[in-house]
């Protein structure tokens, strides 16, 4: 158990333990679960061994466990390490709820929070430590988990206060920003009246809402109105692996890609939220002669003022 891999967390294991903790099962039960978490050769190996494992046993046309318990896998040092590891990240007292981390005094952190070091990356992120704010979120997550209404207390950017009833739906967080936002439907008197995006650093107060929705909720058709009118276009060159690094860079955002065998280049439109232009402008910069922006007008324009501006600073 000491080792960085063991069997007991290979394939065949889990499938025998998935079929163990879920029996009694019929043949077809079985092979199902063997197709669906095992290899294609799964059934071949593991039906015809299991009436000789001692733990399960025939009856009836099923099998049954002989097991008094339900198997639990065992958690390794090394997994015990990159709990303690992620427990320092003030991120993770938002969605841990009755977490003890006495249980990880004496366990050594798989990596420091130190090691890490962020670059262009705005300096006043949310206040994830602050009492407040973990209450607040918690409240959200749990409302948008078992999809009830909440009443919040918002200070838009302008300062003005609103008191409305909403559904979380989802969340988002933005690495550049250090920000959580959500999105949520907007309801009234039972009625959907539409779906907006909230900052959780904007929130003020979080509270049971009497309200009720008995509708169904479909986010995706309007995620388009917190989009930009127009993406962006661009085009990456196929040099110092600058295609590869701007996939992994922009794999959370929609997009349309096309590659030109001729020319070796990949030509991109990227589909953003209009909170999230600066942060798609920094990282497009940071390509630098890899890659060339196309537009839309608007965004190109910007791309060209922010240039000049980082030219202006160097210069002096």
């Amino acid at each position: 158990m000491n080792s960085l891999f063991s069997e007991i967390f290979g394939c065949y294991y889990k499938v025998i333990t998935e079929i163990v903790n879920n029996s009694p099962l019929s043949v077809d039960e079985i092979r199902n679960i063997i197709n669906e978490k095992g290899f294609a050769e799964s059934c071949f190996h593991l039906l015809p061994k299991l009436e000789t494992l001692p733990f399960i046993e025939k009856r009836d046309g099923k099998y049954y466990s002989r097991l008094e318990n339900k198997i639990k896998m065992p958690i390794t040092n090394i997994e015990k390490s990159w709990l303690k590891a992620i427990s320092q990240d003030p991120r993770f007292e938002l969605f841990a709820v009755d977490y003890d981390k006495s249980k990880l005094d004496n366990i050594e952190p798989l990596y420091e929070q130190a090691q890490f070091k962020y670059y262009d990356k705005y300096s006043d992120g949310d206040d994830f430590d602050n009492y407040y704010y973990q209450k607040h979120f918690r409240k959200i997550n749990a409302a948008l988990e078992n999809t009830t209404p909440v009443k919040i207390v918002y200070q838009n950017p302008k300062g003005r206060i609103t008191v409305n009833h909403y559904i979380p739906v989802k969340f988002e967080f933005s690495p550049k920003d250090d920000k959580f936002r959500f999105f949520a439907a907007r309801i009234r008197n039972g009625k959907l009246i539409d779906y907006v995006c909230l900052n959780m650093g904007r929130i003020l107060d979080v509270r049971n809402s009497n309200e009720t929705y008995k509708g169904k909720l479909n986010l995706e058709p309007h995620l388009e109105k917190f989009d930009c009118e127009e993406p962006v276009v661009v085009e990456v060159y196929d040099d110092r692996n600058a295609i590869e690094r701007f996939m992994v860079e922009f794999s959370t955002y929609r997009k349309n890609s096309e590659f030109d065998d001729n020319t070796q280049t990949c030509t991109t439109k990227i589909y953003y939220r209009k909170t999230d232009e600066i942060e798609v402008l920094i990282k497009l910069l940071s390509f630098g002669p890899t890659l060339k922006v196309l537009g839309s007008e608007r965004f190109l324009k910007l791309f060209k003022y922010r240039i000049k501006k980082q030219y202006e600073m160097i210069k002096g």
